[in-house]
């Protein structure tokens, strides 16, 4: 194997992993839009289903624009169970504020529980209804017609129109219901589009919510759909730019839709999938809007019709979710076809051992990397052996190497008899250290995902300094540069166990090339979990004890076949 295909290996594996593991590219610096500043967003009126509209001009959006009022001027009611509280503004019947009682918003400890709605001058889980008298009713002062512990009717009348919205939390867990009814008290026919919109800002990049970032969501025809609102980023991070996602529509049926993140997700569910359709798209900067559609329809002078609707308002536990609502679990689903059921073992190994082990997941993340190097202690010995091997034959492979240097495939023909007749296997030979790193791949990505997906790890401490193995160290900074030892460290073995590994043929260029692999990967891990880092070091330092043992082994068994060559 020659240097040029060497390196390509090398970057090949570098790749891999940073596509696979690298969350979605930083935006590049744009001037900061606040959300409050910009009129209500309207999902838009080609959405399908929908009849075709001409787009407003600036003139018309601004004089359909509401006052510039916050939700704090408007009264609340708040509904609350055992898990969740959540207040609903008086204007248009909106969600002001979603709290998780069992989670907190952040690592201290007294930040609060954590909150689901992330515009909360705006509100979310917002009806539009169409245009024509429908067409401001969600910026409209609702009136409250009752409020009980779990469950509050608002209600709005216009030109003969009325609205009510129900909405009832479940009597524990996560859950809820929200029903929608338009009445026609008029004298015409009217055509109510019911569309129910979340809104959702990224704050992934604020000190609370890094790397937590933000996406809209929706299921259409049994695939999940997600369009982030801005990716996870660190100074570090070796990500592009990219710009504003772009509005999509889903065409029916859709299932649900709403916002997620990496462990928590408001989303509501079509009562009626087969007739649903949905959009996503911006609305600024880290913001975007989520659209459940239904299709209008005529409703008659003195006729009423309503919509209901299932809601999931919580964390991405299998147990909650599915309790809620079976269609959802596709959204808990991480990695690909082929990793998961690596994820799911090892999220399973994970919980069982902090559950009867010992309470410290850092520790569990060391007895699994041990498990896994178990698992593949006979590969790796075969490879490491076979490297060994070709320390023994040096000697001949340096002889074969000056006599046929002017005739590069003679030399292959040679190189490739020598190995054959001492057993070594061409390919562990002449591109081990890869090989090693190719063997650890499926497993580095199954424990990402499990680390990504495993909502106990959030906040969950190690020693020292890691505070949270869900997101990269925050030891200190300078001047605004995080210094992170457990990636350096981690470099550090990398650098070592190349050293280690016997590979007389190597020329001087390939180990270079070997040693930027060491530093690459420190740049490539530096914006990853500490867990997964964690799991990488020491994977490395049981790597490097098996060399040593084995080097020694070798040693042995050289020195006696030396004493003893009948043996």
């Amino acid at each position: 194997m020659d240097r040029v295909q060497l390196i390509a290996i090398a970057l090949g594996i570098g790749l891999l992993v940073y596509w696979f593991m690298t969350v979605s590219p930083q935006q590049a610096p744009q001037p900061e839009t606040s959300v409050t500043q910009q009129n209500e967003p309207r999902p838009p009126p080609h959405a399908p289903g929908m009849p075709t509209l001409a787009p407003m001009t600036q003139a018309e959006a601004a004089s359909l624009a509401p006052p510039a009022v916050r939700l704090e001027t408007f009264d609340t009611v708040t509904l609350e169970n055992d898990a969740v509280r959540m207040e609903i503004s008086t204007r248009g019947a909106r969600l002001r504020s979603v709290q998780l009682k069992h989670y907190r918003s952040a690592l201290d400890e007294n930040s609060g529980p954590l909150e689901l709605v992330t515009v909360p001058e705006r509100g979310t889980l917002v009806a539009f209804l169409g245009e024509g008298v429908f067409a401001r009713l969600e910026n409209e002062k609702y009136e409250v017609v009752r409020v009980e512990p779990r469950e509050a009717e608002l209600r709005v009348v216009r030109d003969g129109i009325e609205v009510r919205r129900v909405l009832t939390l479940d009597e524990s867990g996560y859950g809820a219901r929200l029903r929608v009814s338009v009445e026609n008290h008029s004298d015409v026919r009217v055509r109510p589009a019911f569309q129910l919109v979340w809104y959702g800002q990224d704050n992934s990049h604020s000190t609370t919510e890094r790397f937590q970032a933000y996406s809209l969501v929706a299921m259409e025809d049994e695939g999940v759909e997600r369009t982030p609102l801005q990716g996870t980023s660190s100074p570090l991070s070796c990500a592009g730019g990219g710009g504003e996602p772009k509005g999509r529509e889903l065409a029916r049926p859709v299932e649900w839709a709403g916002i997620d993140s990496r462990y928590f997700m408001a989303v509501a569910i079509a009562e009626a999938p087969g007739e649903a359709s949905a959009y996503q798209g911006p609305i600024g900067r880290h913001a975007g809007q989520s659209v459940l559609s239904y299709p209008p329809f005529e409703v008659p002078p003195g006729a009423h019709v309503e919509r209901n609707y299932r809601l999931y308002l919580g964390p991405k536990v299998r147990s909650d979710v599915v309790a809620v609502e079976p269609r959802l679990e596709p959204a808990l689903r991480v990695g690909w076809v082929w990793v998961r059921p690596l994820v799911e073992l090892f999220v399973g190994m994970l919980r069982w051992t902090y559950e009867h082990v010992i309470a410290n997941y850092g520790v569990s993340i060391i007895i699994l990397t041990f498990l896994v190097r178990l698992g593949t202690f006979p590969l790796t010995q075969r490879s490491m052996k076979s490297m060994q091997s070709v320390s023994v034959v040096a000697p001949e492979m340096k002889l074969l190497q000056e006599k046929h240097k002017d005739d590069k495939a003679k030399l292959q023909q040679e190189m490739m008899a020598l190995y054959r007749r001492k057993g070594i296997n061409p390919l562990t030979a002449m591109g081990g250290g890869c090989l090693l790193m190719l063997i650890q791949m499926p497993f580095l990505l199954a424990l990402y995902f499990a680390l990504q997906s495993s909502i106990e790890l959030r906040h969950a401490p190690f020693i020292l300094w890691i505070h949270d193995l869900s997101v990269p160290e925050d030891f200190f900074s300078i001047a605004g540069l995080p210094i992170r030892p457990l990636p350096l460290l981690m470099g550090l073995s990398m650098v070592l166990q190349q050293r280690l590994m016997p590979t007389p043929n190597v020329d001087p260029q390939q180990r270079q090339m070997m040693m930027f692999m060491s530093v690459f990967f420190i740049f490539l891990f530096y914006s990853f979990a500490s867990g997964l880092v964690l799991y990488w070091f020491v994977s490395n330092l049981l790597a490097i004890g098996q060399q040593v043992l084995l080097r020694r082994k070798t040693a042995a068994q050289t020195a006696k076949t030396s004493k003893d060559p009948k043996g």
